[in-house]
Protein backbone atom coordinates (compact mmCIF):
# COMPACT_ATOMS: atom_id res chain seq x y z
CA UNK A 1 0.00 0.00 0.00
CA UNK A 2 1.45 3.56 -1.05
CA UNK A 3 2.28 5.56 1.87
CA UNK A 4 0.27 9.25 1.85
CA UNK A 5 1.75 12.40 2.11
CA UNK A 6 0.03 15.48 3.27
CA UNK A 7 1.94 18.46 2.11
CA UNK A 8 1.54 21.85 4.33
CA UNK A 9 4.56 24.06 3.59
CA UNK A 10 6.71 25.52 0.59
CA UNK A 11 9.41 23.07 1.01
CA UNK A 12 7.00 19.39 0.98
CA UNK A 13 5.68 21.13 -2.35
CA UNK A 14 9.12 21.15 -3.98
CA UNK A 15 9.72 17.77 -2.40
CA UNK A 16 6.92 16.86 -4.28
CA UNK A 17 7.35 18.05 -7.22
CA UNK A 18 10.68 16.64 -7.41
CA UNK A 19 9.53 13.29 -7.24
CA UNK A 20 6.43 13.77 -9.67
CA UNK A 21 8.78 15.05 -12.65
CA UNK A 22 9.22 11.83 -14.01
CA UNK A 23 5.70 10.46 -13.76
CA UNK A 24 4.24 9.53 -17.38
CA UNK A 25 0.88 10.58 -15.55
CA UNK A 26 -0.68 12.27 -13.11
CA UNK A 27 -4.05 11.69 -11.50
CA UNK A 28 -5.32 15.17 -10.11
CA UNK A 29 -8.19 16.01 -8.35
CA UNK A 30 -9.56 18.83 -6.23
CA UNK A 31 -12.28 19.71 -3.40
CA UNK A 32 -13.55 23.31 -3.35
CA UNK A 33 -16.36 24.96 -1.27
CA UNK A 34 -18.13 27.74 -3.71
CA UNK A 35 -21.31 28.31 -2.03
CA UNK A 36 -21.11 32.20 -1.09
CA UNK A 37 -18.54 32.97 -3.19
CA UNK A 38 -17.60 34.48 -6.05
CA UNK A 39 -14.89 32.06 -7.72
CA UNK A 40 -14.64 28.56 -5.44
CA UNK A 41 -12.15 28.57 -3.04
CA UNK A 42 -9.81 25.62 -3.28
CA UNK A 43 -9.26 23.52 -0.53
CA UNK A 44 -7.29 20.45 -0.90
CA UNK A 45 -5.35 18.94 -4.03
CA UNK A 46 -5.03 15.01 -4.16
CA UNK A 47 -2.19 13.43 -6.40
CA UNK A 48 -1.59 10.05 -7.44
CA UNK A 49 1.21 9.30 -9.64
CA UNK A 50 2.84 5.57 -9.67
CA UNK A 51 4.09 4.93 -6.04
CA UNK A 52 3.40 8.40 -4.94
CA UNK A 53 -0.24 9.18 -3.01
CA UNK A 54 -0.63 13.21 -1.85
CA UNK A 55 -2.84 15.38 -0.50
CA UNK A 56 -1.58 19.55 -0.79
CA UNK A 57 -3.09 22.02 1.78
CA UNK A 58 -3.82 25.31 -0.37
CA UNK A 59 -4.87 26.79 2.84
CA UNK A 60 -1.25 26.52 3.91
CA UNK A 61 0.73 26.61 0.87
CA UNK A 62 -0.58 29.57 -0.78
CA UNK A 63 1.97 29.81 -4.02
CA UNK A 64 1.03 26.29 -6.12
CA UNK A 65 2.67 27.95 -8.94
CA UNK A 66 5.37 25.16 -8.98
CA UNK A 67 2.68 22.44 -9.11
CA UNK A 68 0.67 24.18 -12.00
CA UNK A 69 3.99 24.29 -14.45
CA UNK A 70 4.46 20.92 -13.51
CA UNK A 71 1.14 19.79 -14.38
CA UNK A 72 1.04 22.27 -17.94
CA UNK A 73 4.87 21.36 -18.84
CA UNK A 74 3.41 18.55 -21.38
CA UNK A 75 5.72 16.15 -20.47
CA UNK A 76 3.01 13.54 -18.93
CA UNK A 77 -0.95 13.18 -19.18
CA UNK A 78 -3.10 14.43 -16.43
CA UNK A 79 -5.51 12.40 -15.35
CA UNK A 80 -8.71 13.49 -13.85
CA UNK A 81 -12.70 13.01 -13.93
CA UNK A 82 -15.08 16.18 -14.90
CA UNK A 83 -12.31 18.38 -15.21
CA UNK A 84 -13.76 22.03 -15.43
CA UNK A 85 -12.93 22.74 -11.91
CA UNK A 86 -9.60 20.96 -12.26
CA UNK A 87 -8.54 22.90 -14.72
CA UNK A 88 -9.78 26.32 -13.67
CA UNK A 89 -7.94 26.37 -10.47
CA UNK A 90 -4.68 25.96 -12.93
CA UNK A 91 -5.81 28.26 -15.23
CA UNK A 92 -6.99 31.04 -12.50
CA UNK A 93 -2.98 31.16 -11.15
CA UNK A 94 -0.70 30.74 -14.03
CA UNK A 95 -3.21 31.07 -17.33
CA UNK A 96 -2.74 28.30 -18.63
CA UNK A 97 -4.04 24.36 -18.56
CA UNK A 98 -2.73 20.82 -19.06
CA UNK A 99 -2.08 20.03 -22.71
CA UNK A 100 -2.69 17.02 -22.48
CA UNK A 101 -5.10 15.38 -20.58
CA UNK A 102 -7.17 12.21 -20.05
CA UNK A 103 -10.72 12.99 -18.30
CA UNK A 104 -12.53 8.90 -17.38
CA UNK A 105 -16.45 11.09 -17.29
CA UNK A 106 -15.70 12.22 -21.36
CA UNK A 107 -14.09 8.62 -21.99
CA UNK A 108 -16.81 6.80 -20.46
CA UNK A 109 -19.49 8.65 -22.51
CA UNK A 110 -17.91 7.10 -26.42
CA UNK A 111 -18.71 3.57 -24.12
CA UNK A 112 -22.22 4.20 -23.94
CA UNK A 113 -22.28 5.25 -20.17
CA UNK A 114 -24.65 8.23 -19.06
CA UNK A 115 -23.25 11.90 -19.64
CA UNK A 116 -22.24 13.47 -17.22
CA UNK A 117 -22.27 10.74 -14.72
CA UNK A 118 -19.98 10.35 -11.18
CA UNK A 119 -16.53 9.01 -10.56
CA UNK A 120 -18.17 6.03 -8.13
CA UNK A 121 -20.58 4.91 -10.76
CA UNK A 122 -17.78 4.88 -13.43
CA UNK A 123 -15.58 2.62 -10.77
CA UNK A 124 -18.50 0.32 -10.18
CA UNK A 125 -18.80 -0.25 -13.78
CA UNK A 126 -15.38 -0.58 -15.30
CA UNK A 127 -13.41 -1.58 -12.21
CA UNK A 128 -15.90 -3.26 -10.02
CA UNK A 129 -14.93 -1.21 -6.64
CA UNK A 130 -16.98 0.49 -4.43
CA UNK A 131 -16.17 4.23 -2.94
CA UNK A 132 -17.27 5.11 0.94
CA UNK A 133 -19.30 7.96 0.08
CA UNK A 134 -19.73 8.76 4.06
CA UNK A 135 -17.94 12.82 3.57
CA UNK A 136 -19.66 13.85 0.37
CA UNK A 137 -20.72 17.06 2.69
CA UNK A 138 -17.49 17.96 4.38
CA UNK A 139 -16.70 21.09 5.06
CA UNK A 140 -13.50 20.82 3.51
CA UNK A 141 -11.85 24.38 4.85
CA UNK A 142 -12.47 23.42 8.62
CA UNK A 143 -9.16 22.30 9.69
CA UNK A 144 -8.13 19.81 10.98
CA UNK A 145 -9.17 16.97 8.58
CA UNK A 146 -9.77 14.09 10.32
CA UNK A 147 -7.92 10.66 8.72
CA UNK A 148 -11.76 9.63 7.96
CA UNK A 149 -11.61 12.71 5.47
CA UNK A 150 -7.74 12.47 4.21
CA UNK A 151 -8.62 8.70 2.87
CA UNK A 152 -11.73 9.43 0.99
CA UNK A 153 -10.39 12.12 -0.67
CA UNK A 154 -7.98 9.94 -1.77
CA UNK A 155 -9.70 7.65 -2.83
CA UNK A 156 -10.57 10.19 -5.78
CA UNK A 157 -7.75 9.67 -7.86
CA UNK A 158 -6.57 6.53 -5.97
CA UNK A 159 -7.56 4.34 -9.29
CA UNK A 160 -7.34 6.96 -11.89
CA UNK A 161 -4.44 5.37 -13.45
CA UNK A 162 -6.32 2.14 -13.74
CA UNK A 163 -9.14 3.39 -15.18
CA UNK A 164 -7.42 5.33 -17.60
CA UNK A 165 -6.02 1.69 -18.87
CA UNK A 166 -9.32 0.13 -18.88
CA UNK A 167 -11.37 3.13 -21.07
CA UNK A 168 -7.97 3.51 -23.22
CA UNK A 169 -8.26 -0.43 -23.98
CA UNK A 170 -12.19 -0.13 -25.10
CA UNK A 171 -11.87 3.07 -26.71
CA UNK A 172 -9.28 1.44 -28.76
CA UNK A 173 -11.23 -1.49 -29.26
CA UNK A 174 -14.25 0.42 -30.51
CA UNK A 175 -11.92 2.60 -32.99
CA UNK A 176 -12.83 5.65 -30.45
CA UNK A 177 -9.59 6.83 -29.14
CA UNK A 178 -8.80 9.40 -31.67
CA UNK A 179 -12.63 10.32 -31.44
CA UNK A 180 -12.08 11.03 -27.79
CA UNK A 181 -8.68 13.25 -28.56
CA UNK A 182 -10.42 15.12 -30.75
CA UNK A 183 -13.72 16.23 -28.21
CA UNK A 184 -10.99 16.69 -25.48
CA UNK A 185 -9.48 19.54 -27.50
CA UNK A 186 -12.59 21.14 -28.21
CA UNK A 187 -13.33 20.82 -24.65
CA UNK A 188 -10.31 22.52 -23.41
CA UNK A 189 -10.55 25.36 -26.32
CA UNK A 190 -14.33 25.77 -24.73
CA UNK A 191 -13.13 25.96 -21.23
CA UNK A 192 -10.11 27.78 -22.21
CA UNK A 193 -12.57 30.70 -23.79
CA UNK A 194 -15.08 30.56 -20.64
CA UNK A 195 -12.24 31.51 -18.13
CA UNK A 196 -10.56 34.24 -20.55
CA UNK A 197 -13.77 36.19 -21.99
CA UNK A 198 -16.90 37.45 -20.18
CA UNK A 199 -19.77 35.39 -20.55
CA UNK A 200 -22.26 37.81 -21.15
CA UNK A 201 -23.57 36.37 -23.98
CA UNK A 202 -24.25 33.05 -22.03
CA UNK A 203 -27.44 34.66 -20.07
CA UNK A 204 -30.61 32.80 -21.05
CA UNK A 205 -33.46 33.89 -23.61
CA UNK A 206 -31.57 36.77 -24.82
CA UNK A 207 -31.59 35.06 -28.45
CA UNK A 208 -33.76 38.04 -29.80
CA UNK A 209 -32.54 41.01 -28.55
CA UNK A 210 -31.13 43.43 -30.47
CA UNK A 211 -27.80 45.55 -30.46
CA UNK A 212 -28.41 48.29 -28.27
CA UNK A 213 -30.87 45.85 -26.09
CA UNK A 214 -27.66 43.65 -25.62
CA UNK A 215 -25.37 46.96 -25.02
CA UNK A 216 -27.72 47.20 -21.97
CA UNK A 217 -27.32 43.70 -21.18
CA UNK A 218 -23.47 43.96 -21.33
CA UNK A 219 -23.53 46.78 -19.52
CA UNK A 220 -25.23 45.43 -16.88
CA UNK A 221 -23.10 42.00 -16.48
CA UNK A 222 -20.26 43.84 -16.19
CA UNK A 223 -21.29 46.12 -13.50
CA UNK A 224 -22.74 42.98 -11.61
CA UNK A 225 -19.63 40.84 -12.15
CA UNK A 226 -17.52 44.16 -10.75
CA UNK A 227 -20.07 44.54 -7.37
CA UNK A 228 -19.79 40.61 -6.64
CA UNK A 229 -15.83 40.52 -7.40
CA UNK A 230 -15.53 42.82 -4.70
CA UNK A 231 -17.93 41.87 -2.24
CA UNK A 232 -16.96 37.71 -3.29
CA UNK A 233 -21.04 36.32 -2.91
CA UNK A 234 -22.41 35.13 -6.24
CA UNK A 235 -23.37 37.37 -8.66
CA UNK A 236 -26.97 35.97 -8.63
CA UNK A 237 -27.25 37.60 -5.40
CA UNK A 238 -26.40 40.63 -6.74
CA UNK A 239 -28.68 40.89 -9.72
CA UNK A 240 -30.19 37.92 -11.18
CA UNK A 241 -29.73 36.67 -15.01
CA UNK A 242 -33.68 37.16 -15.21
CA UNK A 243 -33.43 40.90 -14.40
CA UNK A 244 -31.02 41.40 -16.11
CA UNK A 245 -32.31 40.52 -19.48
CA UNK A 246 -35.77 42.27 -18.63
CA UNK A 247 -34.00 45.70 -17.90
CA UNK A 248 -32.39 45.01 -21.22
CA UNK A 249 -35.60 44.70 -22.75
CA UNK A 250 -37.26 47.80 -21.17
CA UNK A 251 -34.53 50.00 -22.11
CA UNK A 252 -35.12 52.76 -19.02
CA UNK A 253 -32.74 55.13 -17.35
CA UNK A 254 -35.70 56.07 -15.53
CA UNK A 255 -35.58 55.23 -11.87
CA UNK A 256 -38.87 54.78 -10.99
CA UNK A 257 -39.58 52.87 -13.87
CA UNK A 258 -36.63 49.92 -12.82
CA UNK A 259 -37.66 50.16 -9.60
CA UNK A 260 -40.79 49.09 -10.73
CA UNK A 261 -39.51 46.04 -12.06
CA UNK A 262 -40.60 42.60 -9.94
CA UNK A 263 -38.11 41.37 -8.10
CA UNK A 264 -35.94 44.61 -7.56
CA UNK A 265 -37.77 45.64 -4.48
CA UNK A 266 -35.40 44.62 -2.08
CA UNK A 267 -33.58 46.55 1.15
CA UNK A 268 -30.89 48.05 -0.61
CA UNK A 269 -33.11 49.14 -3.94
CA UNK A 270 -32.15 53.07 -3.00
CA UNK A 271 -28.54 52.07 -3.65
CA UNK A 272 -29.00 49.85 -6.40
CA UNK A 273 -31.40 51.62 -8.84
CA UNK A 274 -29.27 54.69 -9.24
CA UNK A 275 -26.76 52.24 -10.31
CA UNK A 276 -28.33 50.52 -13.00
CA UNK A 277 -29.87 53.45 -14.00
CA UNK A 278 -26.39 55.16 -14.56
CA UNK A 279 -25.58 51.80 -16.22
CA UNK A 280 -28.19 51.88 -18.44
CA UNK A 281 -27.93 55.08 -19.80
CA UNK A 282 -24.21 54.41 -20.84
CA UNK A 283 -25.73 51.28 -22.83
CA UNK A 284 -28.56 53.83 -24.21
CA UNK A 285 -26.03 56.33 -25.62
CA UNK A 286 -23.71 54.18 -26.67
CA UNK A 287 -22.85 54.99 -30.16
CA UNK A 288 -23.54 52.79 -33.08
CA UNK A 289 -19.99 51.42 -33.91
CA UNK A 290 -19.77 50.67 -30.32
CA UNK A 291 -22.70 48.21 -29.90
CA UNK A 292 -22.42 44.60 -29.90
CA UNK A 293 -23.62 42.11 -33.17
CA UNK A 294 -26.82 40.64 -32.73
CA UNK A 295 -26.15 36.65 -31.33
CA UNK A 296 -26.23 34.61 -34.67
CA UNK A 297 -28.73 31.81 -32.27
CA UNK A 298 -31.65 34.32 -33.62
CA UNK A 299 -30.44 35.03 -37.62
CA UNK A 300 -31.76 31.68 -38.89
CA UNK A 301 -35.00 29.79 -38.75
CA UNK A 302 -35.61 27.26 -35.97
CA UNK A 303 -37.69 24.09 -37.66
CA UNK A 304 -39.37 22.94 -34.90
CA UNK A 305 -40.85 20.13 -36.54
CA UNK A 306 -37.50 18.79 -38.33
CA UNK A 307 -35.54 19.43 -35.64
CA UNK A 308 -37.49 16.73 -33.39
CA UNK A 309 -37.47 14.47 -36.01
CA UNK A 310 -33.94 14.22 -36.76
CA UNK A 311 -33.22 14.47 -32.74
CA UNK A 312 -34.90 11.97 -32.30
CA UNK A 313 -32.90 10.26 -35.00
CA UNK A 314 -29.69 10.92 -33.30
CA UNK A 315 -31.10 9.54 -30.25
CA UNK A 316 -31.57 6.40 -32.36
CA UNK A 317 -28.10 5.84 -33.68
CA UNK A 318 -26.59 7.20 -30.47
CA UNK A 319 -28.38 4.17 -28.79
CA UNK A 320 -27.41 1.72 -31.74
CA UNK A 321 -23.88 2.98 -31.47
CA UNK A 322 -23.53 2.88 -27.59
CA UNK A 323 -22.84 6.44 -27.21
CA UNK A 324 -23.99 9.15 -24.95
CA UNK A 325 -26.33 11.17 -26.89
CA UNK A 326 -25.80 14.92 -24.85
CA UNK A 327 -22.33 14.04 -25.82
CA UNK A 328 -22.59 14.00 -29.39
CA UNK A 329 -25.44 17.01 -29.64
CA UNK A 330 -28.14 18.52 -28.90
CA UNK A 331 -31.36 20.11 -30.41
CA UNK A 332 -29.71 23.03 -31.24
CA UNK A 333 -26.90 21.63 -33.25
CA UNK A 334 -29.55 19.94 -35.33
CA UNK A 335 -31.36 22.91 -35.85
CA UNK A 336 -27.96 24.48 -36.98
CA UNK A 337 -27.41 21.44 -39.26
CA UNK A 338 -31.05 21.55 -41.05
CA UNK A 339 -30.50 25.61 -41.57
CA UNK A 340 -26.78 24.81 -42.98
CA UNK A 341 -28.92 21.68 -45.49
CA UNK A 342 -31.48 24.57 -46.58
CA UNK A 343 -28.71 27.90 -46.76
CA UNK A 344 -30.66 29.63 -43.60
CA UNK A 345 -27.30 29.31 -41.18
CA UNK A 346 -24.95 32.31 -41.46
CA UNK A 347 -21.48 31.40 -43.78
CA UNK A 348 -19.12 31.22 -41.03
CA UNK A 349 -21.11 28.66 -38.81
CA UNK A 350 -19.89 25.27 -39.19
CA UNK A 351 -22.40 22.78 -37.69
CA UNK A 352 -20.99 20.73 -35.47
CA UNK A 353 -22.90 17.59 -36.53
CA UNK A 354 -21.05 17.55 -39.87
CA UNK A 355 -17.75 18.08 -38.80
CA UNK A 356 -15.12 15.65 -37.31
CA UNK A 357 -16.02 12.46 -35.63
CA UNK A 358 -19.43 13.82 -35.10
CA UNK A 359 -19.80 13.55 -38.80
CA UNK A 360 -18.12 10.16 -39.07
CA UNK A 361 -21.03 8.75 -36.44
CA UNK A 362 -24.24 10.84 -37.23
CA UNK A 363 -23.60 13.67 -40.25
CA UNK A 364 -24.14 11.32 -43.27
CA UNK A 365 -26.84 9.11 -41.46
CA UNK A 366 -28.71 12.23 -40.13
CA UNK A 367 -28.74 13.94 -44.21
CA UNK A 368 -29.98 10.82 -45.61
CA UNK A 369 -33.24 10.86 -43.25
CA UNK A 370 -33.07 14.90 -43.88
CA UNK A 371 -33.25 14.32 -47.87
CA UNK A 372 -35.51 10.98 -47.85
CA UNK A 373 -32.49 8.60 -48.27
CA UNK A 374 -33.01 6.46 -45.09
CA UNK A 375 -36.78 6.39 -44.22
CA UNK A 376 -38.59 5.60 -40.38
CA UNK A 377 -41.37 3.32 -39.08
CA UNK A 378 -41.97 2.30 -35.63
CA UNK A 379 -40.95 -1.31 -34.60
CA UNK A 380 -43.63 -2.76 -32.17
CA UNK A 381 -42.50 -5.99 -31.59
CA UNK A 382 -38.86 -5.01 -30.66
CA UNK A 383 -39.53 -2.85 -27.38
CA UNK A 384 -35.35 -1.39 -27.05
CA UNK A 385 -35.69 -0.92 -30.78
CA UNK A 386 -38.86 1.35 -31.36
CA UNK A 387 -37.25 3.32 -34.31
CA UNK A 388 -35.93 1.51 -37.57
CA UNK A 389 -34.49 3.48 -40.29
CA UNK A 390 -34.44 1.73 -43.68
Amino acid sequence: MHCLSVVTNSKELLDLCRKLEPAKAIGYDTEFISEGRYLPELCLIQIAAEEILALIDPLAVRDLTLLWELFCDGKREMLVHACRSEMEFCHRDIGKMPPKLFDIQLAAGFLGCDFPTSYSSLLWKFLHTKLEKSESRTDWKKRPLTPLQLDYAIDDVRHLAEMTQVLKAQLAEHNRLDWYYEESESVKETLKNGFEHPRWQGLPKISGLQRRELAVLRGLWFWRDKVARHKNIPAGRILRDDLIVELARRKTGDVKRIAAVRGLQRSDADKIVPELAAVIQQGLELPESELPDVLYRASFPQYPVMTQILYAALGSICEQQHIAVPLVGSPFDVREMIAAELRTLPEHIVPKLTSGWRAELVGTFLQDVLYGRKTLRLNCRQQEELLVFE
